[in-house]
C-alpha cells in the first residue's frame, strides 16, 4: 500500500511542478510560500488516492465472494448476478 501511495505522490508532485512552470510563464505573480504549500497539497492528495486505490484492490482480493475474483471481456461481458 506504501509503494502505492509513493507512485502517485510523486505523480501528484509531477503534476505541482508542472504547474510551477507554468505560473513561472505567466504574468500572474504567487509567493513562493503558495507555490510550495500547493506542491505539498497535491502531493498528498496524490498518495491519499495511490492508497485507497490500493486498499479497494486489497479489499476485493480477499473478498471471498466468486464475482469479484471473476474477469471480465473487454467489451463487456456478463456482468454481476442480480
Amino acid at each position: 500500500m506504501l509503494f502505492a501511495g509513493m507512485i502517485t505522490g510523486l505523480a501528484g508532485l509531477a503534476i505541482a511542478h508542472f504547474l510551477r512552470a507554468i505560473v513561472a510563464n505567466t504574468p500572474l505573480r504567487i509567493t513562493p510560500e503558495a507555490l510550495f504549500w500547493s506542491a505539498v497539497v497535491l502531493g498528498g492528495f496524490g498518495v491519499v488516492a495511490g492508497m485507497a486505490v490500493e486498499a479497494v484492490r486489497q479489499l476485493q482480493e480477499s473478498n471471498p465472494e466468486p464475482d469479484y475474483h471473476r474477469r471480465h471481456g473487454r467489451r463487456g461481458g456478463p456482468g454481476p448476478r442480480a
